[in-house]
């Protein structure tokens, strides 16, 4: 079970992932691909992972992590909370 702390956490993430869903849409209305979408948010990604771990690689290092952290939950089946 997840702790107050952890719980908050994940809503945060929850929001935040909301809100990219909708910019992604948003940018879709003005023809940006799907494929295009997910490069600029993986670029996006790691723009973020540097500011969190550090320059060029720690943030790649970083973002395979929790590549293997999203991995393992979709191999287990672990339901995520708002995939829509």
């Amino acid at each position: 079970m997840f702790d107050d702390r952890e719980d908050a956490s994940l809503a945060r993430i929850e929001k935040v992932r909301r809100i990219n869903r909708s910019a992604a849409v948003k940018c879709g209305q003005h023809g940006v691909t799907d494929e295009e979408l997910a490069i600029a948010a993986a670029y996006s990604a790691f723009d973020l992972a540097e500011r969190h771990a550090g320059p060029e690689m720690a943030a790649i290092e970083w973002m395979r992590t929790a590549l293997d952290v999203l991995e393992r939950a979709v191999m287990d089946g672990v339901r995520r909370r708002d995939a829509g």
